[in-house]
């Protein structure tokens, strides 16, 4: 592939590091929510903290939680969602499979 075909093609399809900024950011604001609601520990993973992942407009944020009462998931992740324009997902580290666990072990950022 013509090397300016694909510098081309990746200034078109990724966000700007503005983006992922703004989606840290919000991230931040979320974990002092979560903090707030209970939690103990909030850790960011997966494209937004992972800069060799690919973040694009559609990335989400991930949240890894632990701590945090499951009678106030629902209405927390509701109450997240209305914080930021991305798609929030709040994983709770108590019950999350074994390799999202090791994800967050190895990537995560402590928020």
């Amino acid at each position: 592939m013509d090397r300016q075909v694909l510098l081309d093609h990746l200034r078109r399809t990724r966000f700007s590091s503005a983006g992922r900024e703004r989606a840290q950011a919000d991230a931040r604001r979320i974990a002092a929510f979560l903090r707030a609601e209970g939690a103990r520990r909030v850790i960011g993973f997966g494209s937004t903290f992972a800069l060799y992942r690919r973040f694009t407009p559609r990335s989400d944020l991930d949240v890894a939680v632990e701590g945090l009462p499951p009678e106030r998931y629902f209405g927390a992740l509701a109450q997240a969602q209305e914080m930021t324009t991305f798609r929030v997902d709040i994983h709770s580290l108590e019950t999350m499979f074994d390799y999202m666990r090791e994800s967050v072990r190895k990537e995560g950022v402590p928020l």
